[in-house]
Parts: C-alpha cells; sequence; structure tokens
C-alpha cells in the first residue's frame, strides 16, 4: 500500500550541467537545514473547552483555543508543547472593535527568547467581518521583541455574528511546511535540463 499518490520524480542531471547546478545544490540544502532549525511537529489546534464567548454590548470577549501534544523549534532550540484546554488568546475585557459583524484574526507563534522557546498570540485589529486580515510579519515581530526567532503555529479567527454569538476557526496551514508555505522553490529543478 503506497504512502501517497505522488511519486517522487526521476531526475538524471549530466555532469556538464551539474557544475552550473552547484549553487542550487547548496540552496536546496540550506533550505533543508533552515527547516530542520524552525519547524513544527504536532501542536494541533482546536475550538476551546468551554467555547470562547462575548457578553452584551462591549462586555467581556473570552477568546481561547485547545492545544494538542507535540514539539516546536525556533532557531534550533526546541520547546515540548503539553496539550492543554482553554488557552487565552483575549480574556478579563472588551476586545476593542469587536463589534457586531466583525472578525478579528490572531496568530500563535513560538519564539525563542535569548534561547528559551515559548508560546505567544499576537492579536490582529478587529475589522468588518470579510475584511479582517491576520497580523503581519512586522506585527508578529513587534509582538515577539525586535531580533527574536519566532515560528508561527496556527491562525485563529473570531466571528461576531450577533450581540452576544461568535463562531472561530483555526488554520495550521499557515506553519512553515517545506516547498509548500517556505522556501517553495526547494527541490524544483525545471529549469535545468534533466535527461
Amino acid at each position: 500500500m503506497s504512502e501517497r499518490s505522488i511519486v517522487t520524480a526521476s531526475r538524471n542531471v549530466p555532469p556538464s550541467n551539474l557544475a552550473k547546478a552547484t549553487s542550487k545544490v547548496a540552496m536546496d540544502l540550506e533550505m533543508i537545514r533552515a527547516h530542520l532549525r524552525n519547524r513544527v511537529e504536532g501542536c494541533s489546534v482546536h475550538d476551546p473547552t468551554p467555547a470562547s464567548a462575548q457578553l452584551t454590548g462591549t462586555g467581556n470577549t473570552t477568546w481561547s483555543y485547545d492545544i494538542g501534544s507535540g514539539v516546536v523549534i525556533v532557531d534550533g532550540v526546541a520547546l515540548s508543547v503539553a496539550a492543554a484546554v482553554d488557552q487565552a488568546i483575549h480574556s478579563g475585557s472588551f476586545l476593542t472593535g469587536f463589534t457586531n459583524g466583525s472578525s478579528c484574526m490572531a496568530a500563535l507563534v513560538a519564539k525563542n527568547v535569548s534561547g528559551t522557546v515559548s508560546l505567544a498570540v499576537v492579536k490582529g485589529t478587529p475589522a468588518t467581518t470579510g475584511s479582517q486580515v491576520a497580523p503581519t510579519d512586522a506585527e508578529i515581530q513587534a509582538g515577539v521583541g525586535a531580533g527574536n526567532a519566532w515560528v508561527k503555529l496556527a491562525e485563529f479567527t473570531l466571528n461576531r455574528t450577533a450581540d452576544t454569538t461568535v463562531t472561530e476557526s483555526q488554520d495550521i496551514n499557515k506553519r512553515p511546511i517545506l516547498g509548500v508555505t517556505v522556501d517553495t522553490l526547494m527541490g524544483d529543478w525545471s529549469s535545468y535540463h534533466v535527461s
């Protein structure tokens, strides 16, 4: 039984062409190295227990998530993440601007500060549903501190669909996936002559 439907392509690079491709080989190896030093294994995220909530008007917004166990590596330093429930994204106050018909996005990241890796949440700005955007790389960098390396584990979205009604979702496809979300040219030899 196969593990996937896509078969690895067979490549035969003539030696005369390989000499011109030495930098491509070196770049591919560096991409693999960078990925192995900055990646997420496991750490699935789910709707929280209990569910996120919004009190009437400008009452408290409670936005949280559950996380599965796993390992995250940031700049070569590993953090073993234990499964946990009801992890706060926002709580104890009104999420400013989170009015009826608006949505807000947040990013869950692991940050490496002086060799210690920990999880952090960076919230975006609430906007009319459909026009909300996730925190930018610059906003995440500001949130984790200048010069500190970080890796994204997930993006969250909270929608306020009525005065006291919210829905939420999580997206783990924003984490670094070699050749898919980061270093997308890794292993792509299509511009080199092969036989």
